[in-house]
């Protein structure tokens, strides 16, 4: 906790804002989407889902993911509340807008998503997408989440989702491979160095050009930290922003290598 609290303070120190920013792609993107303020109708529907989740004491059998999982707790069951999980692993409000404004954005015909959870964050891009006209991929390791989230999908009558159930270490390859390009990616899964930096170098063979990949929690840990500097050393990666609770990295061969610390 320490740990990410002084990483907190450092960042605020020396992140910007719009003044900092002297790419017209990275300029447009941040006035208009970062920090956007639109209300869609969206909105209201999916955090009335949310708190719906929040009063649901059901409980369910989770799959123990380890150290990086989004599931851990101090507890040695492996039974956790519906609850208890919408509040410690349903992405937040501020993100999930954040993640609907990325896709209402940039218009992605295909995006993958890598942790599932209950589904709040998958609901948000859902909403923001051409439904006959998109496809949305989700990787959930825990069968009983999942199960949940799929119940979701179609309380909300979203049929543009699929979702893939079981150790992504080993579903996330064989599904991948069908795949001709991704064009929105964001990676919610194991919060460790090691599957994430195996996740990103998977899915890059299918990026191009206009792909945009988030990382969450990239400051969450020393072991997301190293990952999310690694990752925006790559050679194919042109242009970096890091929001501290989000990292967006981008293929754009016509931009030079840039790199923007910017306020959320």
């Amino acid at each position: 906790m320490l740990f990410y609290v002084l990483n907190y303070l450092y960042f605020y120190l020396k992140a910007g804002n719009q003044h900092a920013i002297h790419s017209p792609f990275v300029y447009k993107l941040y006035t208009l989407v970062v920090q956007s303020k639109k209300e869609y109708y969206a909105f209201s529907e999916l955090e009335k889902l949310r708190q719906s989740l929040i009063a649901d004491p059901r409980e369910l059998e989770v799959t123990d993911f380890g150290a990086g999982s989004k599931y851990a707790n101090n507890t040695n069951s492996n039974k956790k509340s519906i609850s208890q999980i919408a509040r410690r692993s349903a992405i937040p409000t501020k993100k999930a807008r954040l993640l609907f404004n990325l896709v209402e954005y940039f218009k992605p015909k295909v995006i993958l998503e890598l942790g599932t959870s209950l589904g709040i964050s998958t609901l948000f891009m859902a909403l923001a997408t051409d439904k006959s006209n998109t496809q949305i991929i989700t990787f959930e390791g825990c069968q009983q989440i999942a199960k949940k989230a799929k119940q979701n999908f179609e309380q909300l009558d979203q049929k543009n989702i699929e979702i893939i159930i079981g150790n992504i270490d080993t579903t996330l390859p064989k599904n991948i491979s069908s795949l001709p390009s991704l064009d929105f990616v964001f990676l919610d899964a194991n919060h460790r160095y090691e599957p994430t930096i195996k996740y990103f170098n998977c899915i890059l063979e299918k990026c191009h050009d206009n792909t945009l990949i988030i990382l969450d929690d990239i400051h969450w840990s020393k072991g997301m930290k190293k990952a999310w500097q690694e990752i925006i050393k790559n050679e194919k990666i042109t242009v970096s922003i890091d929001l501290f609770h989000f990292g967006l990295v981008f293929l754009r061969k016509e931009q030079p290598k840039q790199h923007f610390d910017l306020r959320f």
